[in-house]
């Protein structure tokens, strides 16, 4: 990359800041330490969830190790990877982040990217370990939330299509990916290995069957596994562990649940639902828990921290390294339900399924305060959801608890009124 290629310079970088909260560390860990707790609370379990939580929690600390820090789903994972680096989602939804974050953006801006930016002040966090970061152009807090990294670690700012017209951007966006591989070997020192391309991409196909063939099985008997423990299944993919390590522990699930899908059914029937809207990010699942303990079930969902963010397996010839990177725009962008795209018809049409194939009752939306791409979509949403007969709950929150009861009384009110439909 020459430097007509550079994103940011350094005319007006700006020196690092540091944490100035000392006890904000401490707040962080108390968080993630109450939510395990929740979890442990619940009845019935996979056996080897230990495994799962651990990678949430346990941070690698080798110094040996090339770890790159990516804040969106569209970044493709295997093409990191092949460079012998280790790819790592660094979206933050712990809520004692969101104040370290504001000592360098306060005003309304998004949770997620405050919470994002207290962690990579936090020392020791993964975050501050990472060699570079990359991020989409998918909305205006992450295309400046860059910026403001560039002031750390060099960074890669993914541009995206406006729509997912394949037949127009497919060749732009494989363009792209291209020259986010020059960006990583100039500034991880490192080549791209085809063969371990092709091998990342075989492991992250295999993540997709297992967690297809899980979300299947959990359909017809989503009392075996917790949807907080299905996020964190999912997520914990995303902590830079290699997916080799990863896919037989999957299995695992996958075999259990297959083992026990033939054992009695619980005699009460709760409530199935779909959940769309923002991302929930570890270890933010408030409303999770409160679906759940109101006495529902999430059969399903279309955010990108949950079942849809691994859904779609890449396809394709992988003779050369150009067809393997097209084979990834597919997948990463032109299959992505993301709001960043001028149409959310493919949402909508994925939600309307889900209901139909799951025989869920109603949809949840999680309205995240303050991301203004998700809140244009809201309205479509409700109108699409009337015309089909489909019970719509917005929940409205941010990353504070204080709202955890508020919400609980909607939640509940909400499945009141579907019993009465059903009556």
């Amino acid at each position: 990359m020459g430097k007509s290629d550079l994103q940011f310079d350094s005319v007006h970088g700006l020196p690092p800041r540091q944490q100035t909260n000392t006890n904000a560390g401490k707040r962080i860990d108390a968080v993630v330490q109450d939510q395990l707790k929740r979890l442990s609370q619940i009845k019935v379990r996979p056996p080897n969830m230990p495994y799962f939580e651990q990678l949430m929690t346990e941070s690698d600390n080798s110094p040996d190790k090339v770890r790159v820090g990516i804040y969106c789903n569209m970044i493709p994972y295997e093409l990191i990877n092949s460079f012998g680096a280790r790819a790592v989602r660094l979206g933050c939804g712990n809520p004692a982040a969101v104040p370290v974050g504001e000592e360098i953006i306060s005003g309304d801006v998004c949770p997620v990217v405050k919470a994002s930016l207290g962690m990579l002040l936090t020392p020791n966090s993964i975050a501050s370990r990472c060699n570079v970061f990359v991020l989409p152009t998918s909305c205006d807090a992450k295309k400046k939330m860059g910026e403001i990294l560039s002031d750390y670690k060099p960074v890669f700012m993914l541009n995206l299509p406006p729509e997912q017209n394949a037949n127009l951007y497919l060749d732009q966006t494989a363009k792209e990916f291209g020259r986010l591989a020059e960006f990583l070997a100039k500034h991880l020192g490192r080549k791209l290995d085809k063969g371990l391309l092709k091998e990342e991409i075989k492991q992250a196909n295999r993540r997709t069957f297992t967690l297809r063939e899980i979300h299947k099985l959990r359909i017809s008997r989503p009392d075996l596994i917790s949807i907080r423990d299905l996020f964190m299944i999912v997520q914990s993919s995303f902590t830079g562990v290699p997916l080799s390590k990863w896919n037989p522990e999957a299995e695992k699930i996958l075999d259990w649940l297959g083992r026990e899908i033939s054992s009695p059914a619980p005699k009460r029937k709760r409530t199935r639902l779909i959940l769309t809207g923002a991302p929930i990010l570890w270890p933010n699942f408030k409303v999770l828990s409160v679906i759940e303990e109101s006495g529902s079930d999430i059969v399903s969902d279309t955010l990108c921290t949950g079942i849809q963010s691994c859904f779609d397996p890449a396809v394709g010839d992988e003779s050369s390294v150009k067809y393997m990177l097209r084979s990834l725009a597919m997948k990463y962008v032109f299959a992505s339900i993301c709001p960043s795209f001028i149409s959310q018809t493919s949402k909508l049409n994925r939600i309307i399924d889900l209901v139909a194939e799951t025989s869920s009752k109603g949809v949840v939306n999680h309205a995240l305060r303050l991301c203004q791409l998700c809140d244009l979509e809201n309205y479509r949403l409700r109108q699409i959801m009337k015309q089909h007969h489909i019970p719509l709950l917005d929940v409205r929150t941010d990353y504070s608890l204080e709202d955890t009861e508020q919400l609980r009384i909607r939640v509940e009110a909400f499945l009141e009124t579907l019993e009465e439909r059903i009556q």
